[in-house]
């Protein structure tokens, strides 16, 4: 029997809607893929600048952003040792700014589109030493704790698999880093926690005078850092990290908090800044029994591009107001500029305290005990022993030369060769696609620059590539 000429017509018109339902969804697929590859690649160029990021895996979310999977992060030039995993990784980008610029053809219309930003890194745990990032420098990765393991004599850092050895219950680490551009306004903010160790919170504010795309990944000279907050809050790391250190070391949890804050004093001493007694007695009531700590700064005037990159701390300080609250009772702010007294060479491979017991060690050979009231009792060889505070004014080891030694060098390096004869001479170092760094260099291996860069755990010594190098800056 014979198939009726409209039946026919309507079978071909219902299969081609189908096919154009299903070449349709392929292709949204396809958008959806292909943009959220797009938007993690940038994101984590974003909060991670000059670091090797990878993933596993990475899935478009409809509603706006990405899920991704098994993310690593780790500084380039890094080893495994330095590594920190994430099981899983949540972008989270408003569903207008997410469409808006993956139906942009304009490769900069497509940067513009995008104003706000959250990563959420979950399940995180690792042995990482370099800082997440340069405002949780002080903060330990994993302990979200300031100034996490100094007065330890061994321990530099703590990671993870070390949490369970102090008796903490802790769990996997969590990261958080969100930005929002509004007007001519940046806010940035980042956090660390680690269920039953601690949190850190941190929130910045910048005036903007021109267009900055988030993804661009640049920051402009017309930046100005309005304020900065920090708020820490102690999950029993704190005491933990006094028995055990102290324990450890063969004295007891109040000797150990007078090293604790003692090698924060010699620290700070190395930047060239010396914090007022009321500032560290504030800051030693969180240091003997964790609890909450909230720092909150303003600048006026602000923070523009010229000062950012000035050396000269008293800068920063001539414009710093500060409050810094312990314990539910709120203190001023107290910081001085003093003298820089850096570290000796020969205790890079000690821990902060280590290197200050060889330097008043040192100085208890060089000088008579009865003429120095500040002298050290204790050496490296009387762990048990506490450790008394450094003179303000005590100057550091200088290497003198006679006139004849004396030789004029170049402010700046653009041939990579030249830049391998300055051994020991350091400088701010601009390599192609990287954020510029301050490097002192080793020499020449394998004909390659040899840099080293100081993190908390001590100095990192790496390769500069010499594609990559553009110019170096002596830091005077």
């Amino acid at each position: 029997m014979a198939i009726k000429p409209k039946k026919v017509e309507k079978s071909s018109t219902s299969i081609r809607r189908v096919l154009s339902a299903v070449v349709s969804i392929v292709m949204f697929s396809a958008f959806l893929m292909l943009h959220a590859s797009f938007v993690t690649g940038r994101s984590l160029l974003l909060a991670f600048p000059g670091w090797e990021v990878t993933y596993r895996g990475c899935w478009p979310n409809p509603l706006g952003g990405a899920w991704v999977s098994d993310v690593v992060l780790m500084p380039i030039e890094g080893e495994e040792e330095d590594a920190f995993h994430f099981e899983s990784l949540t972008i989270d980008i408003p569903m207008f700014q997410f469409y808006r610029s993956g139906l942009t053809w304009k490769f900069r219309e497509r940067m513009k589109a995008i104003s706000d930003i959250e990563l959420e890194f979950s399940g995180g745990q690792g042995s990482l030493s370099w800082p997440i990032s340069s405002e949780l420098h002080f903060f330990g990765n994993a302990s979200a704790a300031p100034f996490e393991a100094e007065g330890c004599l061994e321990d530099a850092i703590w990671v993870s698999e070390e949490f369970s050895e102090m008796g903490l219950q802790a769990g996997p680490t969590e990261l958080r880093m969100a930005w929002h551009r509004e007007d001519d306004g940046l806010i940035k903010e980042q956090s660390i926690h680690t269920p039953g160790v601690g949190r850190v919170d941190y929130r910045e504010e910048q005036i903007m005078h021109d267009e900055f795309p988030l993804f661009s990944l640049i920051e402009t000279d017309a930046n100005e850092l309005v304020s900065g907050e920090w708020h820490v809050k102690d999950e029993g790391f704190v005491v933990a990290r006094n028995q055990f250190c102290a324990k450890k070391d063969g004295i007891d949890a109040t000797q150990f908090v007078d090293r604790h804050m003692v090698t924060v004093q010699r620290l700070l001493a190395a930047l060239g800044l010396k914090a007022s007694q009321s500032t560290q007695d504030a800051y030693r009531k969180y240091a003997e029994h964790g609890g909450s700590l909230d720092l909150v700064v303003s600048y006026s005037p602000t923070i523009d591009a010229s000062v950012y990159e000035d050396d000269d701390l008293g800068r920063w300080i001539a414009r710093t107001r500060g409050e810094l609250t312990a314990g539910g009772r709120s203190h001023r702010l107290g910081m001085s500029v003093i003298e820089m007294q850096p570290f000796s060479e020969d205790d890079d491979e000690l821990t902060t305290f280590g290197a200050l017991q060889q330097e008043q060690a040192r100085r208890a050979r060089s000088a008579p005990p009865e003429t120095d009231e500040q002298l050290l009792v204790a050496t490296a060889t009387s762990p048990a022993a506490t450790i008394a505070p450094i003179a303000a004014d005590a100057a550091p080891d200088v290497l003198m030369t006679s006139e004849s030694e004396v030789v004029e060098r170049p402010d700046t390096i653009l041939e990579y060769r030249a830049l391998g004869a300055e051994v020991g001479q350091r400088f701010k170092l601009y390599s192609k696609g990287k954020s510029p760094m301050r490097v002192e260099v080793v020499g020449m291996q394998d004909g390659l620059v040899k840099v080293r860069r100081y993190v908390r755990s001590g100095w990192l010594e790496h390769t500069i590539a010499r594609a990559g190098f553009e110019r170096a800056e002596r830091i005077r």
